[in-house]
């Protein structure tokens, strides 16, 4: 794996915690979350229409898996990937 793609991996862990962690502590962090969520899901179905199972469509299935809002049974067999909430830590991008 390159360096620039660790680097770039990284960043994306960062930022999916950030986005994690404005989530649990802002006022209205539940409702911040559930419209990101639903944003994520417009994104994830547009993109599907028009390149299904695209690396796009992969990130947003993993974003979804993060922020716990992919049903078990979604792509990949994941379902929701732990979090360091749930005691292990982050793992990159997701997948």
């Amino acid at each position: 794996m390159s360096e620039d793609t660790q680097k770039l991996e990284i960043l994306v862990g960062l930022y999916e915690l950030a986005i994690s962690r404005l989530f649990e502590t802002v006022p209205g962090g539940k409702e911040a979350k559930r419209l990101f969520v639903d944003d994520v899901r417009q994104l994830l179905d547009s993109t599907n229409e028009l390149q299904p199972h695209s690396p796009a469509a992969q990130t947003y299935e993993a974003l979804l898996r993060r922020l716990g809002a992919a049903p078990p049974d979604a792509a990949g067999g994941l379902g929701v990937v732990p979090t360091p909430e749930q005691g292990l830590p982050p793992s990159g991008s997701g997948q």
